[in-house]
């Protein structure tokens, strides 16, 4: 063995990754390579062998006999290996998280609470992704986002939200009791579809339920209204334009609790309705080996408790 040192581990890669893809192409695609860098790597391998290790063929490549029999040992000692270098980085390096979210969440509800877990756990460092792409898992440890992961992730229920409407204290208290909903503006931000929140659904939802002779939103042009809300970058500034008495926002529970119990908001009208879809914490299986995620997701679980 010393006379003939083992091929080269990029070498390797490129044999795993033809395998898993099926072609040299997307190989070379997926380990950001040429493909003739990938046709050099696998001609060396298979110089090393003595062998051909894949038929190639219109449909792609195929591993031959000889592929077929090396591919389960050399896929299972990358990832053996792989396994080995990432455990021993984290365990050389300060802890470190990201946490992917979305704006409204993050500016909301996570950011004021998330001092208080610096404080608890100076040692972990916590970083935030926020935005409205889907959380590529490959540089977050866990998200906390609206729905189901799918079924390579871990889904755990984190929050039960009601969606209702607020306005300033000031608005609400010249409401009147019939068509009150004509009173003001309907407020709309450019993220609404991205926090499931719909006025038309939920006015279509709440409404036909009740009595029309006494409800105070029912007989409302709600798509004419919709088409004439005034319209904000963000779910923070058209809060700020609510608190200041310019319209009516629709909300989620989770997203102003501390705008409500502080009096800046109020529940304007008794409508409410259990939300479409609710906040889960999603991260891959197995990551909360990872003693500094364990804890965030323990203090995140204490925290909606406590909300």
């Amino acid at each position: 063995m010393a006379d003939r040192p083992l091929p080269p581990l990029s070498t390797l890669q490129a044999f795993c990754a033809i395998a898993k893809t099926g072609g040299f192409g997307r190989a070379a695609e997926r380990l950001g390579l040429t493909q003739t860098a990938v046709s050099h790597q696998i001609a060396q391998l298979e110089g090393w062998m003595g062998g051909r290790l894949f038929d190639r063929g219109r449909h792609g490549a195929r591993l031959s006999p000889l592929g077929l029999r090396l591919h389960p040992e050399i896929a299972g000692a990358l990832a053996s290996l792989e396994s080995a270098l990432h455990q021993a980085r984290e365990a050389s390096a300060s802890p470190s998280l990201t946490i992917a979210t979305t704006p409204e969440f993050s500016s909301q509800w996570l950011a004021p609470r998330l001092e208080a877990f610096c404080r608890r756990y100076p040692k972990i460092e916590v970083r935030t992704a926020v935005g409205y792409q889907r959380p590529d898992f490959s540089s977050v440890d866990l998200a906390i986002w609206l729905g189901h992961g799918g079924p390579d992730l871990v889904t755990e229920p984190l929050l039960l939200d009601e969606e209702f409407v607020v306005c300033a204290p000031t608005l609400s208290s010249r409401l009147p009791s019939r068509g009150a909903i004509r009173a003001a503006p309907l407020l709309i931000y450019r993220g609404m579809r991205h926090t499931v929140l719909d006025w038309q659904r939920w006015y279509e939802q709440v409404t036909v339920r009740d009595d029309p002779n006494v409800e105070p939103l029912a007989g409302f042009d709600i798509a004419r209204a919709v088409d004439e809300a005034p319209v904000f970058d963000t779910f923070e500034e058209m809060l700020q334009a609510c608190g200041r008495g310019q319209g009516f926002a629709l909300v989620r529970s989770s997203l102003v609790a501390e705008h409500v119990a502080a009096g800046r908001l109020v529940r304007c009208f008794v409508e409410r309705q259990p939300a479409a879809l609710n906040y889960a914490m999603l991260y891959p299986p197995g990551a909360l080996e990872r003693s500094s995620l364990a804890l965030f997701r323990k203090w995140l679980v204490s925290e909606t408790e406590h909300s």
